[in-house]
């Protein structure tokens, strides 16, 4: 079975001192033995925010033996649908949408998403199977 990985877990597989380190590496071993562990195009942007180079970004996706995939019209359109339901919700926060593409993306596949963050996709992927500590 194919698993997505949010941002936040990719920080805490490189920061051994993060709360969730331990958590994120067994779940690392277990998902992989189900099958890949995906990073899409949302969750690599963010994730190179923190990192020196594209070069050192690449080589932490490719020691974790993490795949890369493309996001898709289909789940680029779910992720809108899901902030304008936040925004109807009375959501302020201008920062989601990001969060929302990383859901949708892992929601359209039909796959689970590796998260420490649940109340970014609680209420708004109702399908979306989020794997937390």
């Amino acid at each position: 079975m194919t698993t997505f990985v949010d941002t936040n877990v990719l920080i805490y597989l490189l920061d051994e001192g993060a709360v969730h380190h331990a958590w994120a590496n067994d779940q690392l071993s277990q998902r992989k033995e189900e099958g890949p562990i995906i990073v899409s195009d949302v969750v690599y942007c963010e994730f190179c925010v923190g990192m020196h180079s594209r070069e050192d970004a690449d080589a932490a996706i490719s020691q974790l033996a993490l795949e890369r995939m493309g996001m898709n019209d289909d789940a680029l359109y779910r992720a809108a649908e899901a902030f304008q339901q936040y925004k109807d919700n009375g959501g302020q926060k201008k920062r989601v949408l990001p969060d929302f593409m990383i859901g949708a993306v892992a929601e359209i596949a039909n796959a689970p998403l590796l998260t420490a963050n649940t109340d970014d996709f609680d209420g708004y992927f109702p399908t979306l199977q989020l794997i937390a500590p």
